[in-house]
């Protein structure tokens, strides 16, 4: 008489809860690394994206900063808006019509509610990009670090634009799907860049959310 061989009932369930067991510890890692990917591929497009914008806008306003309509909040964020393809944009007045501002989320973790929109596009490809001021030179001195902010630059910004790069979809976290931009007088678009290592700027140059 042959013997069949064959796995029991009890073998098969055990190696099953293994699997899953694997899969549940693996997966959710390996969905954050292909959001994180995503993210990291949103603000290197945005850097590139708000440089075209500021260079083309150079062709009317002249050298960047220097000239009445870099300096006027109208006038800059008129010429800034012009150069996206937009879906929809909105005002100071009317930005919640855009963009939720009240749900972003701190790289601490917490609820932080201080951005002072002053104009909202979103784009087609389903990113948000907002002047949150324009023609402020009070930058404190933590921008400054190895990541691309000098002590000069601080003392010589136009606008720092905020950018989310996958629109209203979540987390809505500084760092993670949104990240800060300065036009500097002079220069041009520069990524934000703190003296910690979270900034905009290291992201794009390690291209890693860590």
């Amino acid at each position: 008489m042959k013997k069949n061989k064959a796995f029991t009932l009890a073998e098969v369930l055990v190696t099953l809860m293994i699997i899953g067991v694997i899969a549940a510890v693996t997966i959710p890692t390996l969905n954050q690394n292909i959001k994180n990917n995503q993210y990291v591929a949103g603000v290197l497009k945005a850097d590139s994206v708000l440089s075209q914008a500021i260079n083309r806008m150079k062709v009317e306003y002249g050298p960047v900063g220097f000239g009445k309509a870099w300096n006027n909040k109208a006038d800059f964020v008129e010429g800034f808006s012009k150069q996206f393809n937009s879906v929809k944009t909105c005002s100071e007045a009317d930005y919640e019509d855009c963009y939720d501002f009240k749900h972003l989320i701190g790289t601490d973790g917490k609820p932080r509610q201080d951005i002072s929109p002053r104009h909202v596009i979103l784009t087609t490809d389903g990113m948000m990009y907002s002047t949150v001021w324009v023609n402020n030179r009070g930058i404190v001195p933590g921008w400054v670090s190895t990541y691309g902010m000098l002590e000069e630059d601080t003392k010589n910004v136009l606008a720092k634009i905020m950018v989310d790069v996958n629109g209203e979809k979540g987390p809505n976290r500084y760092n993670r799907d949104i990240f800060f931009f300065l036009v500097i007088r002079g220069k041009g678009v520069l990524p934000v860049g703190y003296a910690s290592d979270i900034s905009t700027a290291r992201v794009i140059k390690y291209k890693k959310i860590d």
